[in-house]
């Protein structure tokens, strides 16, 4: 995964979430825009968990894909 296709998620509008995902399988939701961001050089990713003050660090280059989630029923994409 390239930095730059993570920026598409992130700066989408409108803003879907989605499911970043690792090679071993591990997942973290981006549930909104400011629940995610990339350092400077894009080699690493930070989400924010939701429930918690805490942030998971992810390596970029171990991301193997990104899942955006369906929009909810009734958004302008379902109708």
């Amino acid at each position: 995964m390239h930095a730059d296709e993570i920026k598409q998620f992130l700066h989408a509008s409108p803003f879907r979430p989605f499911t970043v995902y690792l090679a071993i399988e591990k997942s973290f939701v981006v549930p909104h825009q400011d629940f995610a961001w990339l350092t400077p050089k894009g080699r690493t990713l930070f989400v924010s968990v939701a429930d918690k003050e805490a942030v998971d660090l992810l390596d970029v280059a171990l991301i193997s894909r990104i899942e955006p989630h369906e929009p909810p029923p009734g958004s302008p994409k379902n109708q």
